[in-house]
């Protein structure tokens, strides 16, 4: 008898099982039936051109930049140039009390002509054989070493002159007339604006995706309405080890009257230009986690999710590595709504 229930229970719960499999598969498909497909948007991949920059602070310098300083201190006789005055190659823009070192120059130059003279007039006693050979080179040695020290009062003098090295503006003028002026320390300065550069410095990783002749774009935050194109026309041949950080300049393509020497700047530079990238909307990127970003695509009428790998941001648009293929579907309406699977209707 036990027998016997034993071999009928052996060939009834495989029935039982297939029965409870049969009405959960019914009650699937009624679930799936009652789902209420989601009016959606869509729009197709499409490769496009993409250019990944590198975006960096600079500042604005002139094209000629000079701090002067006196190499001998004095007292500022007279500045002959003023704050704001146009200045040639050349033009003296502050002269130093120069009384002491004028009047020692006057003594040398004359010690020299004296010197001369001599020399001249012996030249004729040592033809005659009236002076010996070595008298003769005593006195010429007397006239160089007197024309060496005109020279050097001389080089003195000029020193208390202070000129311009290049056209250019003067931009400031320290200390006062009748103030002392100590050796060394910049009295003025002198830029030349004509043309402008912008220097910046690049990251380590970066460096080596620019060159010279490299386009560039620059913006300010003082002059909004303002953007600039130039070539890079100067890269560093050291990083620096402070911050690892390679010295870039910039010419600018044309100049603007209000951009001042030191004016912060903001810096675009290419790094790479790809020319059938995948661009999608971060709007409709979803980030499930730190690192899942995921779309939805429209696919025979259901939602598909795509987990993405992304790449470089150009505005609001950022370049999908891996996850879409051109002629892609996506759903950029309406993907609030949607799991993977969803049916899904498209209305535009």
């Amino acid at each position: 008898m036990k027998m016997l229930k034993r071999i009928r229970l052996f060939y009834i719960a495989p029935l039982m099982v297939l029965f409870l499999l049969a009405c959960n598969k019914g009650e699937n498909q009624n679930h799936a039936q009652n789902i209420q497909p989601v009016d959606v948007q869509i729009e197709i991949v499409k490769p496009a051109k993409f250019t990944v920059s590198i975006q960096v602070s600079g500042s604005v310098k002139a094209y000629e930049d000079a701090k002067l300083s006196p190499e001998e201190g004095g007292v500022i006789k007279e500045w002959k140039a003023k704050k704001g005055q146009h200045v040639k190659r050349g033009d003296v823009i502050a002269i130093l009390n120069d009384d002491m070192i004028k009047a020692g120059y006057d003594a040398a130059e004359a010690q020299y002509k004296m010197a001369e003279l001599n020399l001249e007039k012996q030249k004729e006693v040592y033809a005659q054989q009236g002076i010996s050979e070595l008298q003769y080179k005593n006195i010429q040695y007397t006239r160089d070493a007197a024309r060496a020290n005109a020279d050097l009062m001389k080089a003195r003098w000029e020193r208390t002159q202070i000129r311009s090295p290049f056209d250019g503006v003067v931009d400031n003028t320290l200390p006062n007339e009748g103030e002392f002026a100590p050796p060394g320390v910049p009295i003025t300065r002198v830029v030349n604006m004509s043309q402008i550069k912008i220097q910046t410095e690049v990251p380590e990783i970066d460096a080596g995706s620019i060159s010279v002749g490299s386009d560039a774009i620059i913006t300010f935050d003082a002059i909004p309405d303002l953007t600039l194109k130039g070539k890079v026309s100067f890269i560093g041949s050291t990083l620096s080890p402070a911050n690892r950080t390679l010295m870039v300049e910039i010419t600018l393509s044309s100049n603007h009257p209000k951009l001042k020497s030191d004016m912060m700047a903001k810096v675009k530079l290419p790094r790479e230009t790809k020319s059938n990238a995948l661009l999608v909307s971060e709007n409709i990127i979803q980030l499930v986690d730190r690192d899942r970003a995921i779309v939805y695509v429209e696919k025979d009428g259901k939602a598909e999710e795509r987990r993405l790998k992304l790449g470089a941001r150009q505005g609001n648009k950022i370049d999908v590595l891996e996850g879409l293929r051109t002629g892609d579907r996506i759903i950029i309406a309406g993907y609030q709504k949607c799991i993977n699977g969803t049916p899904v209707i498209v209305t535009r």
